[in-house]
């Protein structure tokens, strides 16, 4: 199936756009950041529940409805949970003000929240999905309505692959709504890692311990195995926190391996891709959630491991295998097969000179086909062809 093939046009006027975000600004969403500051074709608002992170990304033009994330704002988030939506103010005030052409809500759930709001508005909403909102969220009472009132009053909708715009048109969105462009990465703070010729130990990083659908439990697994198997020594790393932290921490003490494991709990984006740097090997091993959550796409850290030129190990899970090409810039196997990435782990840590002419591949790929800069061009185009 084709979906909309980007529109391109000749008009070069600056657009104004009003972007809908429920936090200001969760570190693992800074692809959302990206958006925003590499987009020179257009002048951006920024309304959102409240606001988080502001240093880690500076913006000016930022409209949190909670000031303060005190007790103060209880009530007020509280209730925004309950009916999940917003009032009309102060978001309509800031509207009014900044006069946008396009209003463009980033995850489904957002648009909703400010449904009453566009409608009123007659503004054309443009709406990213971006997994969650399209797989876990619409299993839940009442958001299938919900989720066709959107469909109905938004002009187009963005997706970051194929298998998530399969998913968007079974919900009920129209095939003619549905854009496909691929998640946008700065690659220009990503450097190339150089070829690797000592492998000792081997370092593979996970992320993702505070979700389900990061199949934390088949990593750790999955390691324990490569780390009985393998003729290289090997040492995971683990990036973030969340509630898979102490059950990894104890199933490596159980096996005996805990001092193989460094946890590096939370870090900013510029440490973060200064561990990238001594990475030899990405573990993705992402599973269906028992409450239907799903990556959508494809975790960044995949998109960011190919651009830095490390090989992937993951799983056959939503548009992976369309960012991974199995063989030649990563080893997927299908979900929840902890015996199955052991192998694939084992295979790429005992060959280094595979490793190299895996991450050759993946870097031209990631370069050519993720880039911020040609990313944001093709969402502004979107933009401009649904301004009648």
């Amino acid at each position: 199936m084709d979906f909309v093939n980007n529109p391109t046009n000749n008009i070069t006027t600056p657009l104004r756009v009003c972007h809908f975000i429920t936090y200001y600004l969760p570190v693992t969403q800074n692809w959302i950041y990206n958006q925003l500051i590499y987009n020179n074709e257009c002048t951006s608002t920024v309304l959102s529940q409240r606001l988080i992170n502001p240093e880690s990304f500076p913006f000016s033009k930022v409209y949190p409805i909670c000031v303060s994330a005190g007790l103060r704002s209880v009530p007020v988030r509280f209730i925004h949970k309950l009916f999940e939506q917003y009032p009309a103010n102060p978001h309509s005030a800031i509207i009014e003000k900044a006069k946008p052409d396009i209003l463009h809500g980033h995850f489904l759930l957002e648009s909703w929240r400010n449904y009453h709001l566009i409608k009123r508005s007659g503004i054309p909403l443009v709406t990213t999905c971006y997994g969650q909102d399209i797989t876990s969220l619409l299993r839940k009472p009442f958001w299938a309505g919900r989720s066709r009132k959107v469909f109905d009053i938004g002009a187009a909708f963005i997706v970051e692959g194929e298998h998530m715009g399969h998913c968007l048109e079974e919900r009920g969105c129209s095939r003619e709504k549905i854009n496909v462009i691929k998640l946008g990465i700065d690659i220009n703070k990503i450097g190339v890692n150089p070829p690797k010729t000592e492998n000792v130990p081997v370092k593979i990083l996970f992320t993702g311990l505070g979700r389900e659908k990061k199949g934390a439990i088949y990593a750790v697994k999955a390691f324990i195995k490569a780390v009985e198997n393998s003729s290289v020594d090997l040492e995971l790393h683990l990036l973030g926190d969340g509630i898979y932290r102490k059950p990894m921490e104890n199933i490596l003490r159980q096996a005996g391996i805990i001092e193989k494991a460094v946890f590096h709990g939370m870090k900013p984006v510029s440490q973060y891709l200064e561990l990238l740097k001594t990475i030899d090997i990405v573990l993705a091993p992402s599973v269906h959630a028992k409450d239907g959550d799903t990556e959508g796409g494809a975790p960044v850290v995949v998109i960011e491991a190919l651009c830095a030129g490390i090989p992937v190990v993951g799983t056959l899970h939503c548009d992976i295998p369309n960012i991974v090409s199995h063989g030649h810039s990563g080893l997927l196997c299908a979900e929840k097969d902890a015996g199955a990435l052991a192998k694939n782990i084992c295979t790429l840590a005992e060959n280094p000179a595979l490793r190299t002419e895996m991450g050759m591949h993946g870097t031209e790929y990631a370069r050519m086909e993720h880039d911020i800069e040609k990313q944001v061009k093709k969402i502004t185009e979107v933009y401009r062809s649904v301004i009648t």
